[in-house]
């Protein structure tokens, strides 16, 4: 799951981030973070060979040493690119995003600031947002094995069927679109929602199609990836 967390200046946001990431990572999640600073800052150095790197118009650029990776891309992302790249990456449970007042993503607000969409706590206990924080990520994890069409056919959008089956009220087989065979398309990245139906018919059609190849293993893994061409992009000199 995603979470926002922001604040004015010295609310005391940095510190519910090094709470609420120690209680998660002594319970076993994977946790990644994102700090926002509203000033035009870099962590890079003028002068450093990473700097130069980028000058001679390298971006992004990499440093790598024996004790961590940076990755530098001189240019403002938005949030939703960050947690993208963060996910395919990483896979974690939980990203928080200290400081993003915006952005499509529960948020918690600390101390006297005007509350953003979106906020669903303002000056929780650590313990409650913890508690919330593990309930939401249970409920992606559940989500995670549905079809994700909103078909309605249990009486419930899937989302509020995981939610349900989190809270034991109902159970992953009532949904009627789940197909025994896992199939996921993803178009740009973004996941295109399967069910009983369609899973079968791709993948009856892709293992036929791949059956009289060299290599093809039938009780094996398919994956099958289509780009479409992309001109290079234009090399940029910085002065």
């Amino acid at each position: 799951m995603i979470l926002g967390i922001y604040g004015y200046q010295d609310s005391g946001k940095t510190v519910m981030v090094e709470k609420l990431v120690s209680a998660l990572v002594k319970r076993g999640y994977e946790v990644a973070s994102v700090k926002h600073s509203p000033h035009r800052m870099s962590a890079d150095c003028e002068g450093k060979d990473t700097w130069r790197h980028w000058k001679a118009g390298s971006d992004p650029v990499v440093f790598s040493s024996e004790a961590e990776t940076a990755i530098f891309r001189h240019a403002k992302l938005p949030a939703d690119k960050i947690t993208s790249i963060i996910n395919s990456e990483f896979h974690p449970d939980v990203i928080i995003m200290e400081g993003f007042k915006e952005g499509d993503f529960p948020k918690v607000a600390i101390g006297r600031v005007p509350p953003r969409k979106g906020t669903i706590m303002i000056d929780p206990k650590p313990g409650k947002l913890l508690e919330y924080v593990e309930n939401e990520v249970a409920v992606e994890r559940t989500l995670a094995q549905l079809p994700c069409l909103d078909c309605g056919k249990c009486g419930l959008d899937c989302k509020s069927l995981a939610r349900a089956i989190v809270e034991g009220k109902r159970k992953v087989a009532d949904c009627a679109e789940l197909s025994d065979i896992r199939v996921e398309i993803r178009v740009n990245g973004r996941s295109v929602p399967t069910g009983r139906f369609v899973s079968d018919i791709v993948d009856s059609t892709i293992r036929g199609m791949l059956g009289s190849l060299k290599g093809y293993e039938p009780k094996g893994t398919v994956e099958i990836r289509l780009e479409k061409g992309t001109k290079a992009p234009k090399r940029v000199h910085r002065k």
